[in-house]
């Protein structure tokens, strides 16, 4: 009897851009094939935009949120390091989480001197406030 080994399936244009640019490309899956870079949701109100990125399982001090030149960049680097001396480790991955988002912000929009971020429930929200030109104001007009 033969054993039929199953490969994880992939999409196949994915695999096929791998196979044709192999190690020119920077991996962005880790070894289970899920995506390593969270999602992101971004919302515009009149009073500015918030960026939440979900980011499940950190502390709020894992993350390291910086504004230099209009880009907004989000990053983490976490080593876990939980090691049992007296284990005889067959296989032993070891757990790090590691990523870097950025987003380009618009010159002249928002005031980067008031960015707030907090973190809650695995999701990171940044909020940016929008220059005061920049938010619309409504004026109510009285008909006469």
């Amino acid at each position: 009897m033969t054993a039929i080994v199953r490969k994880p399936v992939k999409d196949p244009m994915l695999a096929l851009f791998d196979e044709f640019f192999g190690s020119m490309v920077p991996k962005f899956e880790n070894q289970m094939g899920r995506l390593v870079v969270p999602a992101v949701n971004i919302i515009e109100d009149d009073k500015g935009v918030e960026i939440d990125v979900a980011a499940p399982g950190l502390k709020k001090d894992d993350f390291d949120i910086k504004i230099e030149d209009n880009i907004l960049t989000v990053s983490v680097h976490k080593e876990e390091k939980k090691l049992d001396e007296g284990a005889n480790y067959i296989k032993k991955e070891f757990g790090y989480e590691s990523f870097q988002r950025s987003f380009t912000l618009p010159d002249n929009i928002f005031n980067t001197e008031k960015v707030e971020a907090k973190y809650q429930d695995g999701v990171l929200k940044i909020y940016i406030p929008k220059l005061e030109e920049q938010q619309k104001k409504v004026k109510k007009i009285s008909v006469k």
